[in-house]
């Protein structure tokens, strides 16, 4: 094992017992290298970058009981702020569609206020949709995408095996993919980017 690995799983280890100086230095460690992984997805916005690096690591600090100390903290961090970008994105979405129906006052106005009104619509679907799948694959699709576990997390906390988990996850990815797909021939520029966003760095394993 390097030098830096050891390292960050001596921090990892103190973290999860909430040692907040090893938190310190975790942070320090990997702040830039989480903005400009956020950096690259949003395409230059420093803005979104830094409030998301803040996010990440007040993330990691409420789910640090749950860190796996062999797991890269590195990945783990990525994962979080992924996730919290990907939220982000469809809140700026929301707000940009309401702001301009108060600001226009004509026909493209209205069809934005539609796809506000679609929009909210489409995350309700995705929740349906969850809702829908098997105990088990809905229990492995909200353990990694809403508590940010790892696989190797997951398979522990189930006591099933790590190839489990990545079927469960791949079929859940499939049945959400062929049931939103539709939404790509009728949805406007932004709903689309945010279907963009979703099925590349939310759903796909």
């Amino acid at each position: 094992m390097r030098k830096s690995e050891q390292l960050d799983k001596i921090l990892v280890e103190g973290l999860i017992f909430g040692d907040y100086k090893a938190f310190t230095s975790l942070y320090h460690r990997y702040k830039n290298i989480i903005y400009n992984f956020i950096l690259k997805l949003s395409k230059g916005d420093g803005y979104l970058a830094e409030e998301i690096v803040q996010e990440t690591f007040i993330k990691l600090w409420e789910v640090r009981k749950n860190v796996l100390p062999d797991y890269p903290v590195r990945k783990y961090l990525q994962v979080i702020s992924k996730n919290l970008f990907l939220k982000a994105v469809s809140q700026r979405i929301s707000e940009e569609l309401i702001e301009s129906k108060i600001a226009e006052k004509n026909i493209k106005g209205e069809n934005d206020v539609e796809e506000t009104v679609e929009l909210k619509f489409l995350l309700e679907e995705i929740e349906r949709i969850i809702s829908l799948l098997s105990p088990a694959k809905q229990n492995v699709y909200r353990m990694k995408h809403e508590e940010y576990l790892t696989q190797k997390e997951i398979a522990e906390k189930l006591n099933i095996t790590e190839n489990t988990v990545e079927t469960h996850l791949k079929q859940s990815a499939k049945i959400l993919q062929m049931k939103l797909k539709n939404y790509f021939s009728r949805a406007g520029t932004l709903l689309s980017i945010f279907l963009y966003f979703l099925l590349l760095n939310k759903i796909n394993i």
